[in-house]
């Protein structure tokens, strides 16, 4: 038993040294641990310089005042009202429709038909 033990002691030895010489005769440059200390520092100071420019959230000034300015250039002191969902997408049945709106209309309607007869 106890021969068998060095045996094993022997095998892992020669295996050590070999991995030994390997790496002795790497022709790789070592690393410098006060510069790649240097180099980790670097890093995370911009890391957390990265992570800091998220917990900075600007204020955001509202902008009631334009807004109120454009709405009133648009619609003038009043607003209409929305229209009600069941009626979105359909066109009304009033007298509301524009002139140049009925006339675009017809003009495509009729460029279409010319266009199926040729």
């Amino acid at each position: 038993m106890e021969q068998m033990m060095d045996a094993k002691i022997q095998a892992v030895h020669k295996h050590l040294d070999a991995f030994e010489l390997r790496i002795l005769e790497r022709n790789e440059p070592t690393i410098d641990v006060t510069t790649f200390e240097m180099e980790l520092a670097r890093l995370r100071s911009d890391v957390d310089a990265l992570l800091s420019l998220d917990e900075v959230v600007p204020e955001t000034i509202p902008g009631v005042e334009e807004d109120e300015v454009v709405m009133s250039a648009f619609f003038g002191v009043t607003m209409p009202p929305p229209d009600p969902s069941r009626a979105a997408g359909k066109r009304h049945c009033s007298s509301e429709h524009t002139f140049d709106a009925d006339e675009a209309r017809r003009a495509r309607k009729r460029k279409r038909q010319q266009f199926e007869k040729a």
